[in-house]
């Protein structure tokens, strides 16, 4: 165990020696010394690291010698590292934060390292982990700010480390802005509160949390390999199927120059797809573009803002409607999953589509495992819109052709067995990251069993996975 004591050491030679021999002839090792003037200009702090029985026995030799400035209860030094851009005046808002919550420094450092940020590093005399808690939180939101050591058998300031340190981390995997920080921080906060409500190691949730942003931003660029397959469906129309990496599957009905796309994957491979989509269609940035979203969750949703016309249940147009009101969306009214949705939010670029696009193509009325709410046409063809009951997630909407013998299922009815190795590493991800994929697993279960059901002959274009039929 750790203990900081505060030694009354008289401006002599030898003084210091008094306090290391005591510790010393008693067991502890000591793991800092800081000097801190605002309290006391003959005050030395000395941590030490050493068992129960050994502090005691340093606590007596100390008092014995007249060292011992008084008992230091809970009192101890953390020290921490600042990430400011280098100009000046950038240290005074957190100098502003740390006076107003009325906690001393007792050593600072910083040093010019020729980038354009420089580190400080500062010891902060802390006697209630409430206050220090409230500081780190308050500094985090201003600046990148790392606990580098504290008293780890301390809960309170173990579980702020231990989320600061994840969005900290995020912020440099995802490159976030200051505010998306910030939000990180917000969401990490409440993952945390809700673990330890539950009594619940973080360590598992916050891994997933990473490995999912891991696996979306090691699958840019040249590494963006999605699999494109294609199938002429009639006289000048043709079907194009994309699997990206990750995320929902997207697909493009082409006919003439018009473009009807099946959902549209993540915002975050907004210059990937672009690229994609520039090289399987000519002039793709000036052709008539639509599309019909078979669920409003972010994996199948990421692109809407390029699409002239978005055609959507009127379910599916509420849950938009209240993220753009900022109110919690339909996964996330989930307490438990809503910081978990929110933090996939922020990962993968999601942003909520503009109103105005939005075609509402009708409305559930009947508590009908699927529905028929109504159809839209596309070139010769009229294709059916179905909502579910909304097992998987209210909005969910599948999107049938009759006459082609051609169905888009959206998430209620997903390929699992031609997943590549990839696409299962993480659809093993996706579950961990909230309660349950579907809000509703038994009623989600009926639905699909309906699908299967009255599907049946049809080619299946699934959520994810490759084409069935």
């Amino acid at each position: 165990m750790r203990t900081t004591y505060i030694t009354k050491t008289p401006d002599q030679a030898g003084a210091f020696l008094i306090s290391a021999k005591a510790i010393a002839e008693n067991g502890g090792n000591i793991v800092r010394v800081n000097y801190n003037k605002a309290v006391d200009e003959n005050a030395l702090f000395i941590e030490v690291e050493a068992t129960e029985e050994q502090q005691a026995k340093i606590a007596a030799r100390l008092k014995e010698v007249e060292y011992l400035a008084e008992d230091p209860g809970m009192r101890q030094i953390i020290l921490i590292e600042l990430k400011l851009p280098d100009r000046p005046g950038t240290l005074l808002p957190t100098l502003e934060v740390i006076k107003d919550h009325d906690i001393n420094i007792s050593y600072i450092n910083s040093q010019e390292n020729g980038t354009p940020y420089q580190n400080f590093k500062m010891g902060l005399v802390v006697e209630d982990s409430t206050e220090i808690k409230e500081l780190i939180d308050d500094i985090s939101k201003i600046c990148e700010v790392r606990v580098l050591d504290y008293d780890g058998s301390d809960h309170l300031l173990d579980s702020t480390v231990f989320y600061v340190t994840f969005a900290n981390e995020m912020r440099e995997l995802l490159d976030l802005s200051q505010n998306e920080t910030n939000a990180v921080l917000s969401y990490a906060s409440q993952v945390m509160q809700t673990l330890d409500e539950r009594e619940e190691s973080p360590e598992e949730a916050f891994e997933n949390i990473k490995r999912f942003a891991r696996f979306i931003t090691e699958h840019t660029g040249e590494n963006f390999d999605a699999t494109v397959s294609t199938r002429r469906l009639a006289e000048n129309l043709t079907l194009y199927a994309i699997e990206p990496p990750c995320g929902s599957n997207v697909y493009v009905l082409e006919y003439y120059d018009s473009l009807l796309f099946v959902d549209c994957g993540f915002g975050y491979y907004e210059p990937e797809m672009d690229e994609l989509l520039e090289g399987l269609f000519k002039d793709f940035g000036t052709r008539r573009k639509s599309v019909i979203v078979t669920n409003p969750d972010i994996d199948n949703c990421g692109l809407l803002h390029l699409f002239d016309t978005i055609y959507l249940g009127r379910n599916c147009y509420r849950n938009f409607e209240l993220e753009t009101e900022g109110k919690p969306s339909f996964r996330e009214r989930n307490e438990l999953d809503a910081p978990y949705v929110a933090l996939s939010k922020i990962i993968s670029r999601y942003e909520p589509p503009h109103l105005s696009r939005c075609a509402v193509i009708g409305k559930r009325m009947t508590d009908d495992l699927l529905e028929t709410v109504g159809a839209i046409r596309f070139g010769n063809w009229m294709f059916e819109v179905i909502e579910g009951a909304g097992g998987h997630v209210r909005g969910e909407t599948i999107i049938a052709c009759p006459e082609l013998k051609l169905v888009f299922s959206g998430d209620l009815f997903v390929n699992s067995a031609g997943l590549s190795e990839r696409q299962r590493a993480y659809e093993e991800i996706q579950p961990s990251l909230m309660a349950n994929v579907d809000v509703n697993p038994g009623l989600a279960a009926l639905c699909r069993n309906q699908f299967v059901s009255e599907y049946a002959g049809y080619t299946i274009c699934p959520g994810r996975g490759p084409i069935i039929g």
